[in-house]
């Protein structure tokens, strides 16, 4: 069942990113663009607004009219029920896009996670109400169901915050265009990166099987990588895009009125800050991946996979950050390019490995293909800014720390174990081992504390004031 749930989540995850990808991002540089001026920002919103409309629109046809292709890829009409009962929340994800944008440009980033934070209360909430109080015939039913609610109600906190903020419906003539030939790249690289979802799904377990897995086998490892394995290597992830959202609008302004001085000093700490984030959680995966794994989800083979592709975290995180700050230079055909080059040594991974390394050919892929984009990144930002800054010895340095740090947290576990139960073990170990390695940054010059104080003091001081 996880691993049907997974096929029809990429599936979904192809309409959404096609409705709320490079709409937001254009929006909110327009807003930027047009801080002073509110008729300009709120033609730019319903603009957004109006093609994320028609492109549903179109989504829902696809949809419908192929309901025999769909059915037939996933291989139950279950599993096509289940996408339909989503349609909603692929509609009211495409309305909410827009005003998402608009309130991103304002740097109003409490109230665009507190809309994205009620969205993830109301979805699991009524997940558990469904579930014991509604008798249905599949439990993947709910799950649609819950989503789409839970769409719809954060869609409608997401427009009183837009409404609140002196926005409007206004006349979308002479916006459209702009709108449209701004989202189009990031739109196409992130309707890309879903598609690769489903064709990895359906392809994965073909190549699993030609390496001499069954059916089962390979539909079960599937589930356990995508549905296990791959949501906990994501967590850094969660800081990042946060990070990621909200330098977006200050670097695209910083770069149009030609502040380069500034607009590096401000790359640099968010690529720095991404690296060690990235690495925080690095010696607990790979100490401690196995006896999480089997606390959570009371599968060992999900923790093998997390210890041994703990490392996939670091490019994830940098290719993350960089596209955002490519992005936020206008660069976003380059950022197209170079997934498109990444896609491709994805592909050869899935297709090459299996039959040497098995499931984990699709994470290896992925680490490596991250790091592709990474790297081409970098390279671009360098170029466009005339630096020299790939970040190596910083990762290295960082790389040597996790050493002694996931030694520590395996000692301590072993002595724990013999006293605490496994939640608190690792519950201690965890917070030790994050601990340890913020003092070793500290200690070898990584983290500088005074200028983390300066900032504190400085939120203080404007706060006060």
């Amino acid at each position: 069942m996880l691993g049907v749930y997974t096929i029809v989540a990429s599936v979904f995850m192809v309409f959404v990113t096609i409705l709320n990808s490079g709409i937001p991002l254009a929006v909110s540089k327009t807003t930027v663009k047009y801080n002073d001026d509110s008729t300009k920002a709120s033609a730019s919103v319903t603009s957004g607004l109006i093609i994320s409309l028609i492109t549903f629109l179109i989504c829902a046809i696809i949809i419908l009219i192929g309901k025999p292709f769909f059915v037939s890829y996933f291989g139950s009409s279950i599993a096509f029920s289940l996408l339909i009962s989503l349609l909603p929340a692929i509609l009211f994800t495409g309305v909410y896009a827009p005003f998402r944008g608009y309130l991103w440009g304002k740097e109003k980033f409490f109230e665009v996670s507190i809309v994205e934070f009620i969205e993830q209360i109301i979805r699991i909430s009524c997940y558990f109400l469904l579930v014991f109080l509604v008798d249905f015939k599949n439990d993947l039913y709910p799950v649609g169901l819950s989503a789409s609610l839970a769409c719809i109600l954060s869609t409608i906190v997401g427009m009183y915050f837009y409404f609140k903020y002196n926005g409007r419906i206004k006349s979308p003539k002479y916006h459209i265009k702009s709108v449209f030939q701004s989202s189009t790249p990031i739109s196409l690289i992130r309707l890309a990166t879903s598609l690769m979802q489903p064709f990895m799904s359906f392809l994965m377990p073909i190549m699993l099987i030609s390496s001499g897995y069954t059916h089962e086998q390979s539909l079960s490892q599937l589930g356990i990588a995508m549905g296990m394995t791959m949501p906990l290597l994501t967590i850094p992830s969660t800081l990042i895009g946060s990070l990621a959202m909200a330098i977006v609008p200050n670097l695209n302004s910083l770069y149009n009125k030609n502040k380069y001085t500034e607009l590096k000093k401000q790359i640099s700490s968010a690529i720095k800050f991404t690296i060690c984030c990235s690495f925080i959680i690095i010696p607990f995966f790979i100490a401690l991946g196995e006896q999480s794994c089997t606390l959570l989800y009371n599968n060992i083979t999900a923790g093998t996979y997390l210890k041994n592709c703990a490392w996939i975290i670091i490019p994830m995180g940098l290719s993350q950050i960089s596209s955002s700050i490519l992005n936020s230079l206008n660069l976003e055909k380059s950022t197209f390019k170079y997934y498109i080059y990444s896609c491709i040594v994805l592909l050869l991974s899935i297709v090459v490995l299996p039959k040497f390394v098995g499931i984990y050919a699709l994470m290896y892929g992925t680490g490596l293909s991250m790091l592709m984009v990474a790297i081409l990144n970098l390279l671009k930002i360098n170029k466009t800014l005339n630096e020299s800054k790939l970040y190596i010895s910083l990762i290295f340095k960082l790389t040597l720390i996790c050493i002694p740090t996931l030694l520590l947290t395996k000692w301590i576990y072993n002595i724990l174990y013999f006293v605490f139960p496994d939640l608190i073990c690792l519950a201690i170990c965890g917070a030790i081992s994050v601990a340890v390695l913020a003092i070793l940054m500290i200690v070898f010059n990584i983290l500088d504390i005074q200028t983390i104080k300066n900032k504190l003091s400085n939120k203080k001081v404007l706060s006060k004031s």
